[in-house]
């Protein structure tokens, strides 16, 4: 057999189990893909209100791992409002969480891009922002509070949060549930 044809097909039979190989390991790992099913999402009513938190059905998945419930959090938000200003054509940041430490229960958390929460999301944005957040992390069994750190402005404050911080929503668990 010429050399050249053992080559080829050395490299093709490589090339093939490469590519086995890789597809099995996809099929053993399937990737997440995160939505608001990972977190706690505020949703609007009837008549324009966010009242209401709504827990995402697959949160349980997650929650013992807070590297993943903030990149839920961070993918969703920056989704939704990508989606929300669509028509603006204006590039915009959103806001980002980024966690500096976790102590005594309290994830202390600094929001990257905190114009966009406090000056153009709104009064109720950035408060439904705030909640999810907040009801997000204390999924995780270690955290009961939240300690944003951001540059205050007119439509949100920086400070420690918990869920008794948003009393005045109603909760739903959405185990069963489809949006």
């Amino acid at each position: 057999m010429p050399k050249k044809l053992v080559v080829a097909l050395l490299l093709a039979v490589t090339s093939i189990s490469a590519i086995l190989i890789v597809l099995s390991m996809l099929r053993k790992n399937q990737a997440v893909v995160y939505d608001e099913n990972y977190i706690w999402h505020a949703e609007t009513d009837a008549a324009g209100n966010s009242d209401t938190l709504v827990r995402g059905r697959k949160i349980h998945q997650i929650k013992n791992d807070l590297n993943k419930l903030v990149f839920a959090l961070n993918k969703v938000v920056a989704d939704f409002e990508a989606a929300r200003a669509q028509g603006d054509g204006v590039k915009t940041e959103f806001p980002l969480i980024k966690v500096r430490k976790i102590e005594q229960q309290t994830a202390f958390v600094r929001i990257e891009n905190d114009q966009y929460l406090t000056e153009s999301m709104g009064s109720s944005g950035a408060q439904d922002y705030l909640a999810e957040v907040t009801y997000t992390l204390t999924e995780n069994p270690g955290i009961k509070s939240v300690d944003f750190a951001f540059n205050a402005g007119d439509h949100a404050m920086p400070g420690l949060y918990t869920r008794e911080s948003f009393a005045d929503y109603r909760t739903v668990i959405d185990n069963d549930r489809r949006r």
